[in-house]
């Protein structure tokens, strides 16, 4: 856990300290600012469809007298919670899609963000020789397979959250895997650029699982805060590289160049 807050407190004083990375960054900031204003504007045009949506699954009991206050009060404060857990499941799996899915477009310029970070920090790049348009699609490529693993786990765990009781582990198995999904993402390009493939990856992310949950978490608590989610996208990325080459990437790094 140390070991991720360190990363992040490097990652924070390299981008402020080296100006030549400043243009790198301000894409990244233009794209998820961009997916920002997307997934409010998902979430609020559907949200009462959504609401109608989850009214039907959860009844309303009516007292016919004031004695059936006693059991049909605390059952609607129930169904209150319920429904208000449903509706911020819904929100978090919109949010962190559209999150992700500009992460996805700006996986070339978090790219290169990256490699220039590694070449600041080891004075080198590790890469598998691959041109640049063929690194920019493995990129784009690799990220768009994350985010449908991503997505699919994400509903997975909303279809349970609507069986009642099992809303809040649901919620919590979404802020889990959130924070895995965000320490995978931003550890990406330096993993990416060894070629190390899906399977590896996964491999590598329970192996040092609590540093990367840790990391994880922090994201995802940048990511919730409104104006901070705005410059966290070449932060992580660049406190992600940087805590990948502290802990070792899994497989052997090609020639340097």
């Amino acid at each position: 856990m140390i070991r991720a807050l360190r990363a992040l407190l490097r990652g924070l004083r390299l981008l402020g300290a080296r100006r030549e990375l400043w243009p790198w960054a301000a894409l990244p900031f233009a794209v998820n600012l961009l997916a920002f204003g997307l997934a409010g504007w998902a979430f609020f045009a559907n949200l009462d469809v959504l609401g109608a949506a989850v009214s039907g699954w959860i009844p309303t009991p009516e007292a016919h007298a004031w004695w059936a206050w006693l059991w049909v009060g605390p059952l609607r404060l129930l169904g209150w919670l319920l429904h208000a857990l449903l509706v911020l499941l819904f929100a978090l799996l919109v949010y962190f899609g559209f999150t992700l899915l500009g992460g996805v477009i700006a996986a070339p310029f978090l790219e290169a963000l990256s490699e220039r970070v590694e070449r600041v920090a080891t004075g080198a790049v590790a890469t598998g020789g691959a041109h640049w348009a063929r690194s920019a699609w493995r990129s784009v490529f690799d990220d768009a397979r994350r985010l449908l693993f991503f997505l699919l786990c994400a509903a997975g765990i909303a279809l349970l959250g609507l069986v009642p009781l099992l809303q809040p582990f649901a919620l919590a198995a979404e802020l889990v895997l959130a924070a895995l999904f965000i320490a995978l993402d931003f550890t990406a390009p330096t993993l990416g650029r060894r070629e190390v493939r899906w399977p590896e990856r996964r491999a590598w992310l329970w192996l040092h699982r609590v540093p990367m949950l840790g990391f994880g978490f922090a994201g995802l608590v940048t990511l919730l805060v409104p104006g901070l989610n705005f410059i966290c996208l070449p932060w992580l990325v660049t406190s992600g590289t940087l805590l990948a080459l502290e802990l070792g990437p899994p497989s052997a790094e090609p020639a340097a160049q």
